[in-house]
């Protein structure tokens, strides 16, 4: 079965850029920790002022949104970069943690086909 790919479009920073293009992030979802939490991993490595990663743990940015059965839906996030290494056995309060908060964005799956 073929992993399914996600798209990220970066609101804020409004200058974000990425080897994916202006305000673009690629990757694919590595964990769903619950409805308001997915860890997800670009395809590139990100630059983000002083830090670089690309692993994200992304969160709902609207009370009331989630994560759960988005399949045809956009959802709105912040988005957090991991400042350590990914361990899957990190709970959701471990994670945030760990972060450092990046960018705001929205997410959906992603359609583009190379």
């Amino acid at each position: 079965m073929e992993e399914e790919k996600y798209f990220l479009s970066v609101g804020d920073p409004w200058d974000f850029e990425s080897p994916d293009g202006q305000n673009i992030i690629r990757g694919n979802i590595l964990n769903i920790k619950s409805d308001k939490c997915i860890v997800f991993k670009s395809n590139h490595y990100l630059q983000f002022d002083d830090v670089k990663g690309n692993i994200l743990i992304l969160f709902p940015r609207y009370q009331g949104d989630n994560f759960l059965n988005f399949e045809n839906e956009i959802i709105a996030f912040n988005g957090n970069v991991m400042l350590i290494d990914y361990n899957e056995q990190l709970c959701e309060k471990e994670l945030l943690k760990n972060t450092k908060f990046v960018i705001i964005g929205t997410i959906r799956k992603d359609n583009f086909r190379e």
